[in-house]
């Protein structure tokens, strides 16, 4: 697959989300130009890993070159390009996109699909002595200066929601949001939620991600303990009937760790490690942070655009009968 074939696709399904989604975010003043015209800037640039002002150099020095690339005939200007890309509406219409993607890939792969849903943290390291936005954080391979990626992913790696966080966060700051853009996409694509179990590390092991997944999901979390209580230790039944009382969600679903399929379940995890590094890999090389995006804010509106990409290249995979997450791009 080349640059100007996903760049048709990106082109025609942002049409597409334009038509049913016409008008502005409410809270957003109105412009002269929708924020979706600003979002087939930002794919576009995103796509051919250029800062915007090369698109405009390249706009002034070849006539014909807004043609050969399908961009928008009156383009909005670099410098209004600028201010608006930083307004939170541009963020709202990532997500939204990003939801439409993910409903899509997923009816063209049916309901099976997300029988095992599988929800993972991981590390965008930055440079200590030049973002003074980020923060310190910790997760299994030690300490980081940077952010926190939390995915959520079906079981070929369809990305079915997103989200950005200071690296001092923890798992349980973003957990519940991770689930709720997993219900709303699948919903959005199915009506329903045919949704078995929830997949995850142990730094969710939580009340709370459990509670979320109950509630949300309507499913049960496999998420290995923290610690494990011998039964012989001292006030090990007080402790238990305690643990029974206070956390009854945790509690419950750590008795499925007892069946003989929970491992078997639990090994789908392994997909969305597999999302991770291929997203930290080219093309999407999603852990580089430019120097002009650092921040929460700034940054996740680059990280949801190559989220977007990844999932449109999977659908375009599909629809050619390729492996779903075989994404190899060229330039064309």
């Amino acid at each position: 697959m080349d640059s100007s074939e996903l760049w048709g696709i990106i082109s025609q399904t942002v049409a597409q989300v334009a038509r049913k989604h016409p008008q502005e975010p409410p809270e957003q003043p109105r412009h002269q130009y929708p924020v979706w015209h600003l979002l087939k800037v930002l794919l576009w640039c995103t796509l051919t890993d250029v800062a915007p002002w090369v698109l405009y150099e390249k706009l002034k020095s070849r006539k014909a070159f807004r043609r050969e690339q399908g961009l928008p005939t009156q383009l909005i200007s670099l410098s209004q390009y600028k201010k608006r890309i930083k307004e939170p509406g541009v963020a709202v219409a990532l997500l939204e996109f990003l939801q439409w993607t993910g409903a899509r890939a997923l009816r063209a792969l049916g309901p099976q699909e997300v029988r095992v849903v599988a929800m993972d943290l991981t590390r965008l390291e930055s440079w200590r002595g030049r973002d003074s936005k980020a923060a310190w954080g910790k997760d299994s391979r030690g300490f980081f200066w940077g952010y926190k990626l939390g995915l959520i992913t079906s079981q070929q790696g369809i990305i079915l929601g997103l989200t950005l966080m200071r690296a001092n966060f923890t798992e349980f700051n973003v957990n519940t949001r991770l689930i709720r853009m997993a219900k709303e996409t699948i919903d959005t694509a199915f009506g329903k939620l045919p949704v078995e179990y929830l997949v995850c590390d142990a730094g969710f092991d939580g009340e709370k991600t459990y509670k979320a997944s109950h509630r949300d999901l309507k499913v049960p979390a496999l998420c290995p303990p923290r610690r494990k209580r011998r039964s012989k230790a001292k006030h090990a039944q007080a402790i238990l009937k305690r643990a029974q009382k206070q956390t009854p969600f945790r509690y419950r679903d750590h008795q499925l760790w007892a069946t003989p399929e929970a491992e078997e379940i639990f090994r789908k995890r392994t997909v969305i490690e597999q999302v991770n590094g291929q997203l930290k890999e080219a093309p999407f090389r999603i852990d580089e942070i430019p120097r002009r995006q650092r921040g929460v804010r700034r940054l996740l509106s680059r990280c949801l655009a190559k989220a977007i990409i990844f999932n449109l290249a999977i659908i375009a995979n599909i629809a050619q009968g390729r492996p779903a997450r075989q994404i190899r791009l060229w330039a064309a």
